[in-house]
């Protein structure tokens, strides 16, 4: 059974006449038999009295009809409804981000793009880098933003910007009346970390641990948004994105002179298969967006 047989068996049914129903579907009157008899065997009833090119639905055919309209007017929504999702005009982008850039990036990129894309929509999520790489493979997003924390072959990867991962304190730390620190002088503070599962943890772990430099971490298992309130709170201390604490003024930003780490930000999107008109528009924009150093996949 396909929606062609059930578009045949409807016209058949309205007109209630082979000759008429093959007409209007420009359709030999044998080819139109067939195909109803065809239907007929596969749902094991009959659908129509005959009486020479006059048809007639039974009880089982007027049952029938009713279903057919309901699964052929389905599949027309359905259409229209991937049409508006795949409109480079005013179709629908599925993206992903790790939670550090929801503070201030994503919600810029996000300004920036709708005032000359106004018709577009955007479908958002946040979590970690393995959820979105997973999302990715899988169809459910059409890009992610993360660092490139495994490389995948069926996954292109475009850099668009670089940042400094950077100490954070309150404004009443006493870290803020010195020019520097070093990485040696956290070991006596309460520090603050993120999930485990989240690649800016590991990055950092990393890090300290090749300097064999113990943290003491008073909280962690925390996204970013309760790490920088406990941090103003005078709770202890963090390393964050230099792009997260832009716009945040209830924090101070600590130099470290021996602490010279970066992370990369990577938009993604799968190498192949089907890409709408309205990503592809995004992922131009993108491009444009932060110029020529993310015109090159990795």
């Amino acid at each position: 059974m396909d929606i062609i047989q059930l578009h045949y068996f409807i016209v058949a049914a309205e007109q209630e006449h082979m000759t008429k129903a093959s007409e209007i579907l420009s359709l030999s009157q044998s080819a139109l038999s067939r195909s109803i008899t065809s239907l007929e065997s596969e749902l094991g009833v009959p659908l129509f009295d005959r009486k020479n090119r006059k048809i007639l639905l039974n009880r089982y055919g007027k049952a029938f009809l009713e279903d057919a309209k309901k699964i052929v007017n389905q599949v027309e929504i359905s259409k229209e409804n991937l049409k508006e999702l795949v409109h480079p005009n005013a179709g629908n982008i599925a993206i992903s981000f790790v939670h550090s850039l929801g503070l201030h990036y994503i919600p810029t990129l996000l300004i920036d793009f709708q005032k000359t894309n106004p018709g577009h929509s955007i479908t958002l999520r946040e979590d970690n880098a393995e959820v979105i790489v997973n999302d990715l493979l899988t169809n459910e997003i059409d890009f992610g933003f993360a660092t490139q924390f495994k490389s995948f072959s069926d996954l292109a990867y475009h850099p668009i910007f670089k940042e400094k991962i950077v100490l954070i304190t309150s404004l009443d730390h006493h870290f803020v009346n010195k020019k520097s620190i070093k990485m040696s002088d956290l070991t006596n503070e309460d520090f603050i970390h993120y999930n485990s599962d989240t690649e800016l943890r590991k990055l950092i772990d990393t890090h300290f641990s090749e300097k064999n430099i113990n943290l003491n971490i008073a909280y962690d298992g925390l996204e970013i948004n309760s790490i920088i309130g406990l941090v103003a709170a005078n709770m202890g201390v963090a390393l964050a994105p230099d792009s997260v604490i832009q716009n945040v003024s209830h924090v101070a930003r600590i130099p470290i002179s021996d602490f010279n780490v970066w992370r990369t930000i990577y938009l993604i999107h799968k190498k192949e298969g089907f890409i709408s008109k309205a990503a592809l528009y995004f992922k131009d924009f993108m491009l444009s967006y932060h110029g020529e150093n993310c015109n090159k996949a990795i």
